[in-house]
């Protein structure tokens, strides 16, 4: 009976220790990694106009170290194993935003993100409240598809559009922050 007990409970330990392993052989197979390139700044002109679409960026953004990127987390994997990227948070943030001029002042913002070659893809859209802030989280759209053709070409863009709730009364320093999931496999 002793030996049937043993045998039992060695069995149980064999199966867990594989079943242990087969995750860490995926683990190290393919992995999901969050990427948050520098933020890129630039400056909203003073809008005047409130009844139409207007440009409040076009950001143009050199290629992406993305070995280097990847390589903060994790020695294993490069750029060239990048299977996808998908977005994951875009956040604008208004520098020198005051009470006149802050996140308030935008009735509706859009971001598209594009390269040559490429259809533009629209990644983020938002109607934000009218209390007054500084930084705005703009919730992504469904079905964004694999971004990585995109962020591993030379340059691309993100190309922000809104219509003001209020007009602005000067220029506002800004900068926008994207936080992207790379799925990387060997």
């Amino acid at each position: 009976m002793r030996t049937k007990i043993n045998i039992l409970l060695a069995s149980a330990l064999i199966i867990t220790a594989v079943l242990f392993s087969c995750n860490n052989i995926s683990e190290s197979i393919q992995r999901d990694i969050f990427i948050s390139p520098k933020p890129v700044s630039f400056t909203i002109p003073k809008i005047t106009d409130t009844d139409s679409l207007m440009s409040i960026g076009n950001l143009n953004v050199k290629s992406l170290n993305l070995d280097s990127l990847i390589n903060i987390q994790t020695e294993k994997f490069g750029a060239k194993n990048i299977k996808s990227i998908k977005i994951k948070e875009f956040k604008l943030e208004l520098l020198n935003a005051d009470s006149l001029n802050n996140i308030q002042n935008i009735e509706t913002i859009s971001v598209k993100i594009n390269t040559a070659g490429q259809p533009d893809q629209s990644i983020a859209t938002a109607a934000p409240s009218d209390s007054r802030a500084t930084k705005l989280t703009i919730p992504l759209v469904l079905g964004i598809p694999d971004l990585k053709s995109f962020l591993t070409s030379p340059s691309f863009n993100y190309s922000l559009t809104g219509e003001l709730r209020t007009a602005t009364t000067k220029e506002l320093k800004a900068q926008v922050t994207a936080t992207y999931i790379v799925t990387v496999n060997l």
